[in-house]
């Protein structure tokens, strides 16, 4: 029998947690009556895994790295929901001919149909990408922990460091620029925004920071536990959140050769603006506008590019993949909003009887794509409105 997944103690983390505070980390630690309440949701999913392989999940859960903890997250809903939908999970990580790869389940519906089930993270970030969130967040936490009793701090970033930013230094030049200020005049100033306010400005390594600063008032004379920043903006951007789907979907396709059961790939878009639309996009090509003349002037026609996962220049492609159910940002704190979907790949190699969960389905008919509604991952997971408030 495994153990359980939290530690008994300490809970030492009030609020929020600090920029390198891991997603798991704080969920053990947090002594918020929301945080306990997703403890014994997770403890009670985990309780009806399999033993055999609860060691190497659990240690996943447990990860310093969130991808991993949210990965293992993942793979124990999926478990779940596919157990109460009736499944019988016939095996996990099963063996395949000619390959050392294993998908993640390998599962039999109640009417006798077999699929494996793949669990994906769609992150968008490469490894350097990777790499520089975290130089930034541990800027961050230095520019957070700084002394100012009298002020917050409202940051501005442009860029990613390419480097280490010295956090010390950043934080000695930053709490020597707050000692200069003078809070009875900048208090005094208000909302006039013909009055310059006071900028402070640090530069390496490729990061940029802008801070400006907002006058404590209930709070002055304090540190809000340790927090100085009030509130943070990065430069804009330009994102296109089909494309770590469009990856992640790809990634898995043929992994695993050609499969003599239906195969599905479960995939968590973690991007912060995914949604439903972007997995149409990345499935059956970006949705494109195109313009022709006719007699009665110029006429619009929207379609689809061939840059689907699904569909190419050459027509269907990847028949392999039956069906890809997806969801967004799917997290232990968040599985009582979230809902989730398959799409059914109507090209598919080895298509599926029916959808095997009781969640929203998504199938082309008569050239469109046809919505069915399900249950939310809420709704099949019995949990109360507003969990876990």
């Amino acid at each position: 029998m495994c153990p359980p997944i939290f530690d008994d103690g300490p809970r030492d983390i009030a609020g929020g947690a600090d920029h390198l505070v891991s997603q798991f980390v704080y969920l053990n630690r947090s002594d918020r009556d929301e945080a306990e309440r997703v403890r014994d949701l997770i403890e009670d999913l985990f309780s009806r895994y399999p033993a055999d392989a609860g060691h190497t999940l659990r240690t996943r859960l447990r990860s310093a790295d969130d991808h991993q903890h949210l990965g293992a997250v993942f793979e124990l809903v999926l478990h779940e929901l596919l157990s109460r939908a009736g499944c019988q999970i016939l095996a996990l990580e099963p063996s395949l001919e000619g390959t050392g790869r294993s998908p993640d389940f390998f599962v039999e519906t109640g009417a006798g149909e077999r699929f494996y089930l793949e669990a994906t993270l769609a992150t968008g970030r490469s490894r350097a990408q990777e790499g520089a969130d975290r130089r930034l967040s541990e800027a961050l936490q230095a520019i957070d922990s700084v002394q100012s009793p009298d002020f917050f701090l409202d940051v501005h970033i442009a860029g990613t460091p390419a480097a280490p930013v010295s956090g010390r230094r950043l934080r000695r030049r930053l709490e020597g620029w707050l000692q200069t200020l003078d809070y009875e005049q900048i208090t005094a100033q208000g909302n006039d925004e013909a009055i310059a306010r006071p900028i402070f400005t640090y530069e390496q390594h490729g990061v940029s920071f802008r801070i400006a600063v907002i006058p404590r008032h209930q709070t002055r004379g304090t540190t809000d536990r340790g927090r100085a920043i009030a509130g943070r903006m990065l430069a804009p951007l330009s994102v296109q959140p089909q494309e770590p789907v469009r990856t992640a979907v790809l990634g898995k396709a043929g992994r695993y050769g050609d499969l003599h059961a239906p195969y599905i790939i479960a995939v968590n878009a973690l991007s912060t603006y995914a949604r439903e639309d972007d997995t149409v996009n990345a499935l059956f090509g970006t949705e494109i506008v195109s313009v022709r003349q006719t007699a009665e002037g110029f006429e619009d026609r929207i379609g689809r590019d061939t840059d689907g996962v699904w569909y190419g220049p050459r027509g269907p492609v990847n028949t392999r993949v039956s069906a890809v159910l997806s969801t967004e940002r799917l997290g232990a704190w968040s599985l009582g909003q979230r809902r989730a979907r398959l799409f059914v790949n109507p090209w598919a190699r080895r298509p599926l009887a029916a959808s095997p969960l009781a969640i929203d389905v998504r199938e082309v008919q008569d050239e469109r794509i046809h919505r069915t509604a399900g249950s939310s991952i809420a709704e099949l997971l019995e949990l109360p409105e507003g969990w876990p408030e």
